[in-house]
């Protein structure tokens, strides 16, 4: 099965949303149980689509799960990359994820974290609510972008 035959199946669709609309109406990525409770379908269906959603690269699972460890640009558990944003705290796997938190909900936000280069200097932008962001940062990306997914949990 091709990935574009995976991630357009009428329930991965469906599993997708209700996804999406736990992380924005609760700020909180659902589990797979919680998913199959929302959609009244046996764990065993939510599994199969969680899984086929991670093999087709829609998020990241946790690793040797397929529960979600990042939907991004959310990440499922606290991290060095803290954005405030829609009222909420939320959290990134890196800076390029928390710059697109507040472009996700539509909103403003404040992305706090600490200099990568051993320093540890304090961080933090401001995203206006056209997407421009002020602070004293230059973001640098170690992965070309082409090569994120050789090792998600790396890059």
């Amino acid at each position: 099965m091709s990935t574009d035959a995976v991630t357009t199946a009428p329930f991965d669709q469906e599993v997708r949303m209700v996804i999406a609309r736990r992380i924005r109406e609760q700020g909180v990525i659902p589990s797979i149980g919680e998913v199959a409770t929302l959609l009244q379908v046996e764990p065993a269906s939510a599994e199969a689509a969680f899984v086929r959603m991670a093999e087709a690269h829609v998020f990241i699972p946790r690793r040797g799960s397929p529960e979600i460890y990042a939907y991004d640009p959310f990440c499922s558990e606290p991290t060095d990359f803290a954005v405030r944003a829609a009222g909420r705290d939320w959290s990134a796997i890196c800076g390029w994820d928390a710059l697109g938190i507040p472009a996700a909900l539509r909103t403003t936000g404040t992305v706090r974290t600490r200099c990568g280069d051993g320093c540890g200097e304090p961080i933090t932008i401001e995203i206006g609510a056209d997407g421009t962001a002020t602070g004293n940062a230059v973001f640098h990306s170690g992965v070309p972008a082409r090569h994120s997914w050789d090792d998600i949990y790396f890059t």
